[in-house]
């Protein structure tokens, strides 16, 4: 049992590096007095490192605060933009669709209206207002519908018409398939067969238009859609 000497109270000092305790005989109300001035002295400084602590993080926080919005606001006019070519592959597809039912090598019947004509370059622009109109409309003067009619054997292209550039709605695009580059995606073994191609080409705006992001990215990206469908009546028939 440690003892002290009469009168006298202990102190105990705690090594932190070695991990060692002291007691110290001190005279009473002293050592008492010494404690509460160390306990005070220890709880302004942990209150003081706290304090600047949350003002570091703060500071960190508003300097990463602009790129964070940046990268937000990029992911998301991301997302506008990928719904919009999501639509237009749908649209695309839907037309295609659609025209592998008609005839691409019937005349023009010089009927005017959609529900009446049977025209095949006629009906299937139709069909492109009425899919699109839902949130993609294309505008006259910069997006377009190209479509090509195509007969295929032997893994080459026999026959495309109207013609090499593709039947053009608005006059803004040819097709961006070259009759070598759709020879290219056939199988040689493939059986002979028709085919009826329609691209779709969309300009898409920014719908935030940020500066930070049209700083590295163009206001006005040009999105093009396709899809192919076989077509029965452009079908290349076997010479006897």
């Amino acid at each position: 049992m440690l003892s002290w000497p009469r009168g006298t109270s202990p102190r105990v000092k705690h090594d932190a590096y070695n991990y060692e305790c002291h007691i110290d005989a001190i005279p009473d109300g002293i050592g008492l007095m010494e404690m509460k001035k160390a306990r005070g002295h220890h709880w302004l400084h942990s209150k003081t490192a706290r304090k600047k602590s949350r003002g570091q993080s703060i500071v960190e926080f508003m300097v990463l605060l602009p790129l964070l919005v940046m990268m937000l606001s990029g992911l998301i006019e991301f997302g506008f933009m990928l719904n919009f070519y999501l639509d237009l592959i749908d649209g695309a597809r839907e037309i295609a669709r659609f025209g592998a039912n008609l005839d691409p090598l019937e005349p023009d019947d010089g009927i005017m209206d959609c529900v009446n004509s049977t025209y095949f370059y006629r009906l299937l622009p139709c069909m492109a207002d009425q899919i699109l109109s839902e949130q993609v409309v294309l505008n006259p003067a910069t997006d377009d519908l190209v479509i090509s009619a195509i007969a295929a054997a032997s893994g080459s292209v026999t026959l495309r018409l109207p013609d090499a550039d593709g039947w053009s709605y608005k006059g803004n695009h040819v097709s961006k398939f070259t009759t070598a580059q759709i020879s290219g995606m056939l199988n040689a073994a493939a059986p002979a067969t028709g085919m009826v191609m329609v691209e779709v080409y969309y300009d898409y705006h920014m719908v935030l238009g940020l500066p930070w992001i049209t700083m590295f990215v163009p206001d006005t990206i040009t999105l093009h859609a396709y899809s192919i469908m076989p077509n029965a009546y452009v079908e290349p028939t076997p010479t006897p």
